[in-house]
């Protein structure tokens, strides 16, 4: 009988043994999901936000065609589009590319970026405030009216790529040429 006592007290230990490691790998089994979980929700949360961010033109135009028909100075009307996150204006780069001259251009928070505009800086100026209005953010409900120079006059019927670049999300491209005859002072190139 004694035999059978300590078969039965061995048997015992090995099965709380059993149970002991059993209960430790559901945890770290648990901990490992919940760890992937977080990274899979993280990823989802960055790809989204790359893929749905963007600006959305509405109206571009140039001025001081009718002086001596040639474009210097740009203006594009803009919002979010839908789905996108805030954008930081710091943080988007305006590309404007001509026939052979190009520029980058920064966000310029100066008050008289968008009466005095250069070629290397962009200015921006509020026309709606939406609900969430940030100064030095494009939020939702807002409308912005960006304004720059190019990197030199563009002439008639000449090709012109301007392309806005957030740090996170889609770049907006607009392609477009200057209309053939420029006689008024502001000439619509897009839409």
């Amino acid at each position: 009988m004694r035999k059978k006592a300590e078969m039965g007290i061995g048997t015992l230990i090995i099965f709380i043994a059993m149970i002991l490691v059993a209960a430790i790998a559901a945890g770290v089994l648990i901990q490992t999901a919940t760890s992937l979980q977080n990274r899979a929700l993280l990823t989802a949360e960055r790809s989204k936000s790359q893929v749905s961010t963007s600006v959305m033109p509405i109206v571009a135009y140039a001025e001081d065609g009718s002086v001596d028909h040639n474009a210097d100075t740009f203006y594009i009307k803009a919002k979010l589009a839908p789905g996108s996150d805030p954008l930081r204006l710091a943080d988007m780069l305006v590309e404007i590319s001509l026939k052979n001259a190009s520029g980058d251009l920064e966000y310029s928070n100066l008050t008289a970026a968008c009466t005095a505009p250069n070629a290397t800086n962009y200015g921006v100026e509020y026309l709606i405030t939406g609900a969430n209005y940030d100064k030095g953010y494009l939020q939702r409900g807002d409308v912005i009216k960006m304004c720059f120079k190019a990197p030199r006059n563009v002439t008639e019927d000449e090709n012109i790529a301007i392309t806005i670049v957030p740090k996170v999300g889609n770049p907006t491209q607009i392609e477009t040429a200057m209309p053939d005859i420029m006689t008024e002072q502001r000439v619509v190139i897009y839409p």
